[in-house]
């Protein structure tokens, strides 16, 4: 055999040792970064996120082509409350050459993430934009828009963001445009724009005549201005469009027909109430303190007594309920009354689930309802 083949057969075999430890080792050294992303995600799942954090870092450093590991190690950055460095992590993806378009559309909503955890929404908008360039039905992108805008308290941005997410497909409530001019409108009065402000409580009413915001807002206005006509025709409004809140403004009301002379309109008032909204309690506790007024406290005491299992814990009613009894000298009821209310109102304390609100019937330390468990 000559020298010369000899020399390549030295280099083949040197060659093929090469070849043989190159793939052997790349195989383990995948192997073993699979298994310790799998240790990381364990972790993550039992939320110890700087133990997964640390052993994610060690995949990076070993395959810094593995974009999805360099993801994730930005994401438990931001979420241990280092966006500082999720940001320098996400951006470095970002600016890799020939990154997917997958992976341009996951690193610019991670990006956005980092700086609405830095209140920066500015900086955090122009990645929701960013995406929207790539692909303009992005409802994710819309959605952060929309988020961004109501955090910053751009309410017309708002407006927009809400309706662009919308017709892409979002399930935004409706009444939230109307919400945001009668905050814009709010600002606006608060600066000594009166005019403004009033107009724009018209335009809100004009986005959703149906939310309760602007005719509140209007009914103080008018309140301050001393046109009680039309503050009393506001505040109606809002409290048939918002049960809930309506008690609220209860009071001024009263006020307002006082100052008019027209005291004999409370009534009226609380009737039409009633009629459109049997089951409202606090229409009943204000038409019942209307008539105790009076001093009629039979027709308070009959009102508040075809209220049907009445809430132990609104002390309004309560309160109002022993108040009249106490009146009519109806002493064995009265203290019956007031037997039953502390009776309610220990059970409620001692056997609802802290965790939801669920009350059993008897001393229990795991809620059949939420699954809460007592905790020694």
């Amino acid at each position: 055999m000559d020298l010369i083949t000899v020399l390549l057969l030295i280099l083949f075999l040197i060659g093929a040792i090469f070849l043989i430890r190159f793939f052997f080792f790349t195989k383990q050294r995948k192997s073993n970064a699979h298994d310790i992303e799998i240790k990381a995600l364990n972790h993550i799942l039992a939320g110890e996120k700087e133990a997964a954090l640390k052993l994610l870092k060690q995949v990076g450093y070993e395959d810094t082509s593995n974009l999805g590991v360099f993801l994730q190690i930005g994401d438990l950055n931001r979420q241990l409350g280092n966006a500082e460095a999720a940001i320098r992590v996400h951006q470095d993806v970002l600016d890799r050459d020939d990154i997917s378009l997958e992976i341009q559309l996951m690193t610019h909503a991670r990006l956005a993430k980092d700086y609405e955890a830095l209140e920066q929404y500015t900086k955090a908008a122009k990645h929701a934009e960013a995406m929207l360039k790539l692909n303009r039905k992005d409802l994710w992108a819309l959605r952060a828009l929309h988020r961004f805008a109501v955090k910053s308290k751009n309410w017309n941005a708002a407006i927009k963001a809400f309706q662009k997410e919308n017709a892409a497909g979002g399930d935004a409530d409706p009444m939230l445009p109307s919400i945001y001019k009668t905050q814009e409108a709010i600002e606006a009065k608060s600066s000594g724009k009166l005019s403004d402000a009033v107009s724009m409580l018209k335009q809100a009413i004009k986005l959703n005549n149906k939310c309760a915001a602007p005719y509140y807002q209007l009914g103080k206005i008018r309140q301050e201005e001393g046109n009680y006509k039309h503050a009393i025709d506001f505040y109606t409004s809002f409290v048939e469009l918002d049960p809930t809140s309506g008690s609220y403004v209860f009071s001024e009301i009263e006020k307002m027909y006082f100052e008019l002379g027209q005291f004999d309109q409370v009534e009226q008032f609380y009737q039409r109430l009633h009629t459109k909204q049997p089951d409202n309690i606090e229409v009943v506790i204000g038409l019942a303190n209307y008539f105790e007024r009076k001093g009629e406290y039979r027709d308070a005491l009959s009102l508040l007594e075809e209220v049907k299992n009445p809430d132990a814990s609104n002390l309004s009613y309560v309160l109002r309920h022993l108040k009249i009894l106490d009146k009519l000298g109806h002493q064995d009821v009265l203290k019956s009354t007031v037997e039953r209310f502390i009776s309610a109102d220990r059970r409620k304390r001692i056997l609802a689930c802290p965790d939801c609100g669920n009350v059993s019937d008897e001393p229990s330390y795991v809620c059949m309802k939420c699954g809460w468990v007592a905790h020694s």
